[in-house]
C-alpha cells in the first residue's frame, strides 16, 4: 500500500510573521521593559472654563460661611441680652424681697422698742403712785402724832426679805418679791393695783 505524499509547496508563513519580523521572546521582552522609561501620566491641563466654574463655588461657600457667622453672632447677642435682662429681673426681685424682709425686721424692732418704752412709762407711773401713797400714809401718821419709819429701816427690810430673780419674761429682765416669812407680806400692795384708773 502506498502512502500518498503531499507535495510541499512554499506556503506563506503564519500571519504574525507576515511582516517578516520575528516577535521578541520572553527574555528580550523583559529586558526591553526594564530599560524602557516609565510611562508618563497624562497631564491635566485646567481649562479656563474649569477655573471659572470653581470660582462661583468658592464664593458661594464663603457667602454661606459669612451668613453662618453672622447668624451665630446675632444669636449670641440676643442670648446675652436675654441673660442680662433675666439677671436684672432676678436682682430686682431679690432686692424687693430683701427690702420687704428688712421692713418687717424694722417693724418688729419698732414694736419691741415701743413695748419697752410703754413698760418703762408704766413702771414710772406705778412707782410714783406708790410714792404718793407712801406720802399720804406718812401724813396720816404724822397727823395722828406717830413718827413714820425712816428710809434706812425700809432699806434694811428690803435687803433682808426681798428676793431677786433675773427673768426673760419681761423687758426689765428681773423679778422682785417679798419673802413669805416677812410679816409685811400681807400688807404689801399689789403693784398692778396702781395701774387702775378711776
Amino acid at each position: 500500500m502506498r502512502i500518498p505524499i503531499r507535495s510541499i509547496s512554499r506556503a506563506s508563513p503564519p500571519s504574525h510573521f507576515a511582516s517578516g519580523s520575528i516577535p521578541p521572546n520572553y527574555d528580550q521582552l523583559h529586558v526591553s521593559q526594564a530599560s524602557a522609561p516609565p510611562p508618563t501620566q497624562p497631564t491635566i491641563v485646567e481649562s479656563k472654563n474649569g477655573s471659572s466654574g470653581e470660582r462661583p463655588l468658592r464664593e458661594l461657600t464663603s457667602l454661606i460661611a459669612m451668613f453662618a457667622l453672622g447668624y451665630i453672632a446675632i444669636d449670641n447677642y440676643i442670648n446675652r441680652i436675654k441673660v442680662e435682662k433675666l439677671n436684672k429681673e432676678t436682682t430686682s426681685i431679690h432686692l424687693k424681697a430683701l427690702q420687704i424682709q428688712q421692713a418687717k425686721i424694722n417693724d418688729f424692732k419698732k414694736k419691741i422698742d415701743q413695748a419697752m418704752i410703754l413698760e418703762r412709762r408704766n413702771v414710772e407711773k406705778r412707782s410714783f403712785k406708790m410714792s404718793l401713797h407712801i406720802a399720804l400714809l406718812r401724813k396720816q401718821l404724822e397727823d395722828n402724832g406717830i413718827d413714820p419709819i425712816k428710809i434706812d429701816s425700809a432699806i434694811k427690810e428690803f435687803e433682808k426679805n426681798v428676793r431677786l430673780e433675773n427673768s426673760v419674761r419681761n423687758s426689765t429682765g428681773q423679778s422682785l418679791w417679798l419673802d413669805e416669812n416677812s410679816e409685811l407680806r400681807t400688807r404689801l400692795p399689789n403693784i398692778h393695783d396702781y395701774d387702775r384708773k378711776e
